[in-house]
């Protein structure tokens, strides 16, 4: 019936949802959460991620409440909080930290009486305590083993009563079945000890309270590191401004920087960081733009260049126009991005699900036969036969099997953003180390792509100032690197540029535009194919009525680590290709000076996808380097699309590696950080697995004849130890990652 009032109760409008959610502790709970959402009608693509603490789904239009999908969250035992301003982020964040404080009281309170109830346990041997009597002892041990158990160990009764409801078995079934059954036998025994046999009046207080502690101290050091690999989203998060200050009616005023709208005006004193994506409309300054890009330099600013949000203003009074929200901004995608890239599971992650999900019953199961086995088959005690079981059920518990892929995951993309690497999925950190062939573009990828006049030839009447006047006056409207190149280099100010009409762009030919009464084109390699169906030459070509009229010849400089870069490349087996939309002679120069031996000159950008498809097509496995921009068809056809490049230049949208400082280096820097986290991985789900294949039957009692055997209690320690070796050490091998 419940299902129902969610299915007719909708929203008016589909949309991305992403709630915090709190109370998960281990894989299993973020499992039984995105299969309760996947279950409802109306939500598509849920995905629950632990290490986050976050739930994000897409609601389609016409689905569920939100109100009622929280309460569908809340009705599993967990709590669904969505922060929609700064205010309920903070309420959210102190929320966290009176829980966490909870929790360590919590600790501290298990530690102390699980202390005294072993102490009692063990009173034989203390001479101190002798005036106290086993049935004395067990008696205190129970009203404070139930503080531990019930109390202290809330979160894991509550996870299984929640499983139970969801049909479902975790972490904390395990840990829940074990416990209660100590402490329940041990109340039996203290009330029926005649049920004990030869173990009079023996009890497993101490047992029950030790795996609650054990467990607990186990969950608070994954609790510190899942709050340790936040720390590239909180450095990326910290350089967003909190207010700005805009002008209103002529007035200043400062608002939360939410609040700036697009086209409104806002001012940057020295020392203040820069609020929002804009353009510059008056003033200049020196801007720390490291954080964004990676540059040490300060980058001198003037009036109608962009600023980014983030960055800071050093020592200029400058006044921007927004030109983005602050959702749309550069910061915020690239937060985005981060966020994202730690939440989604590799392929490798998702077999350690499929496998958690399975492995819980049949532990269970094998912990019921472990029982049966020495109770009825070999005829140990009921005692004993508990106690076997209850140790299986305890050392099974998978938390190091479902935590160590995302926290390796998390600290890889953490590794790699520090070096301004963002990953914009996280397969891609899987795709990385299949790659075998890798293919550049070469202007501003293999080159700087800022282009310097070197000579001007003329094919008419026109002088050459005449031919370079009538090429700076068109492309003073293109946004493209030669155009910048041809206006700057025109100095003559007693001549001012044309007045240009009927202006167009047609991508990866040229540009054209109409002065005087007549029709000019200025383009490169493909224009001349277009005209004369030959290109031969390697000049930027100027037609006037379809003659040509002059050619400008341009030079672009090979940027200086490129053949280091790409010499160790091809040292990791890597084949290089090279492709670009200058003629065959420039891309043969080029790829001559680089050593490259396969290249394809004169591609327009929406064909460069098919040389992909081609190189594909033969078997290899491509990764894409480009500028991001004119090669994004070809970034989303390859294997992995890698856009290098700064600032706003980056398209976020169409490549999985985004290198947003325009650095080659970062190319062996994105290899080596992928190659070592899906290493970590891969050793992290070994060692899980072989712990659990080697222990369960230690615990089972196995090689009990052999005197190999644990305890409850020492099956709780060797669980919580799992954790910290697989978990703790070698995944935060990651943070310490040196890339050079």
């Amino acid at each position: 019936m419940e299902e129902t009032e969610i299915i007719h109760t909708k929203t008016e409008a589909g949309k991305q949802i992403e709630l915090d959610i709190e109370g998960m502790d281990c894989p299993s709970c973020a499992m039984k959460i995105e299969r309760r959402l996947n279950k409802l009608d109306g939500i598509e693509n849920a995905k629950v991620d632990l290490t986050n603490e976050t739930a994000t789904f897409y609601v389609a239009q016409n689905g569920p409440a939100l109100e009622l999908i929280k309460n569908e969250i809340d009705k599993l035992g967990y709590k669904a909080i969505e922060p929609e301003d700064d205010d309920e982020e903070a309420a959210a964040e102190a929320e966290k930290l009176k829980a966490k404080s909870l929790f360590r009281k919590k600790i501290y309170t298990s530690i102390i009486l699980s202390s005294i109830i072993v102490i009692l346990g063990m009173k034989e041997h203390i001479s101190a305590l002798s005036f106290i009597s086993a049935e004395t002892a067990n008696w205190i041990s129970l009203p404070l083993s139930t503080i531990v158990v019930f109390w202290c160990g809330s979160k894991f009764i509550k996870g299984f009563i929640s499983d139970i409801r969801a049909r479902s078995a975790g972490m904390d079934s395990l840990i829940a079945i074990g416990t209660l059954s100590a402490y329940f036998y041990s109340i039996v025994i203290l009330i029926f000890p005649q049920i004990s046999g030869e173990h009079h009046n023996t009890v497993y207080f101490e047992s029950a309270a030790m795996i609650i502690t054990f467990i607990l101290l186990g969950n608070y050091l994954e609790f510190n590191l899942k709050n340790r690999t936040h720390y590239a989203i909180k450095s990326l998060t910290e350089l967003q401004a909190k207010n700005a200050t805009v002008i209103r009616n002529g007035i200043e005023i400062e608002v939360p920087v939410k609040k700036v709208k697009i086209g409104e005006i806002v001012i940057v004193r020295p020392g203040e960081r820069i609020p929002v994506d804009g353009k510059i409309i008056e003033g200049s300054s020196s801007v720390d733009e490291s954080m964004m890009t990676g540059e040490s330099l300060p980058v001198e600013k003037f009036i109608n260049e962009n600023a980014l949000g983030g960055t800071l203003n050093l020592n200029g009074f400058l006044k921007i126009r927004a030109e983005k929200a602050v959702k749309d901004s550069l910061l915020s995608k690239i937060i985005l991005m981060v966020k994202d890239a730690q939440k989604a599971k590799p392929k490798i992650q998702r077999i350690a699900d499929r496998v958690s999900a399975v492995f819980v019953p049949i532990v269970i199961l094998i912990a019921i036969g472990t029982f049966f086995v020495w109770y009825s088959y070999i005829g140990q005690t009921l005692s004993y036969s508990l106690l076997k079981a209850v140790a299986v059920l305890i050392i099974a518990c998978p938390c190091a099997l479902g935590l160590a892929t995302p926290i390796a995951v998390v600290l890889g993309v953490g590794k790699a953003a520090e070096h301004k690497i963002l990953f914009n999925n996280a397969e891609a950190i899987e795709n990385v180390n299949k790659v075998d062939t890798v293919l550049f573009d070469k202007t501003g990828t293999l080159t700087y792509g800022r282009f310097d006049i070197k000579n001007i030839i003329t094919r008419s009447t026109y002088s050459t100032d005449e031919i370079h006047r009538l090429a700076a006056s068109i492309e003073q409207y293109s946004e493209h690197p030669i155009a910048k190149a041809i206006t700057a280099g025109y100095k003559n100010s007693e001549k001012p540029l044309y007045d240009v009409k009927d202006f167009s762009s047609s991508t990866g030919i040229g540009v054209s535009g109409k002065i005087n009464g007549k029709n000019y084109k200025l383009g490169g390699a493909n224009l001349q194919l277009n005209n004369s169906g030959k290109a031969s030459l390697r000049n930027i070509l100027l037609y006037e009525d379809d003659n040509l009229a002059g050619e400008i010849e341009l030079s672009d400089k090979i940027k200086e680590n490129a053949p280091s870069i790409l010499k160790k490349l091809k040292a990791k087996d890597l084949k290089i290709a090279m492709i670009t939309g200058d003629s065959n002679e420039t891309a043969a120069e080029i790829a001559s000076q680089l050593g490259i031996d396969e290249y394809k000159a004169q591609v327009l950008p929406d064909k460069k996808q098919e040389y992909v498809s081609e190189l594909q097509k033969k078997g290899a496995n491509v990764a894409m380097v480009g500028d991001g921009i004119n090669d994004a068809p070809a970034l989303s056809a390859a294997d992995l699309g890698i856009a290098i490049g700064t600032g706003q230049d980056i398209a976020i949208q169409s490549a999985d590696v985004i290198l947003v400082k325009g650095d080659l280096e970062n190319i062996l820097a994105l290899f080596k950080i992928s190659s070592k986290t899906i290493t970590v991985i891969k050793q992290n789900i070994f060692w899980a697995f072989f712990y659990n294949a080697a222990a369960i039957p230690v615990a089972a009692g196995v090689f009990a004849g052999i005197g190999l055997t644990v305890s409850p209690v020492m099956a709780s320690m060797l669980m919580a130890l799992s954790d910290v070796v697989t978990v703790l050490l070698n995944s935060m091998r990651l943070k310490y990652l040196k890339i050079k």
